[in-house]
């Protein structure tokens, strides 16, 4: 499963150039994702960051933005990405999302399940994943 989900990662890191949209429903066989990617970062050395996060039953995450784009696989339960605009991508078990770039975003897990992610993303080595949204 683990080679399954780092291939779908590597082949959304080598697309280029949009924001977040709902993962399609059936974006073909073997992929849990398959859409135009934003515009990923060109410097002489790149990082890749593969981590999993978990994120328990009525957690709210804090708003932040990402400076180069997340690719998040979600392994269990359902992902909600809420925007500072009202917008809310629901993102299922076996889909996978693009996270927009410089738009202030939050997870949540309005589920009764945790919600398990595995997150790609390809940055500089010195650019943080994402930083605070400013307070308003």
């Amino acid at each position: 499963m683990k080679s399954i989900v780092l291939v779908c990662a590597f082949a959304c890191v080598a697309s280029s150039a949009q924001a977040q949209q709902p993962a399609p429903l059936n974006p073909g066989p073997n992929f849990a994702l398959k859409q135009i990617a934003p515009t990923l970062p060109t410097k002489e050395q790149l990082e890749v960051r593969v981590r999993t996060s978990t994120i328990q039953p009525g957690i709210v995450g804090a708003w932040h933005t990402h400076p180069t784009p997340p690719i998040v696989y979600v392994v269990e339960g359902t992902l909600s990405v809420e925007t500072k605009d009202g917008e809310t991508v629901h993102t299922h078990a076996g889909q996978a999302a693009i996270e927009p770039i410089n738009t202030v975003i939050r997870a949540t897990n309005k589920g009764q399940t945790p919600v398990k992610l595995v997150i790609f993303q390809v940055s500089p080595p010195d650019l943080p994943e994402s930083h605070p949204a400013p307070s308003q």
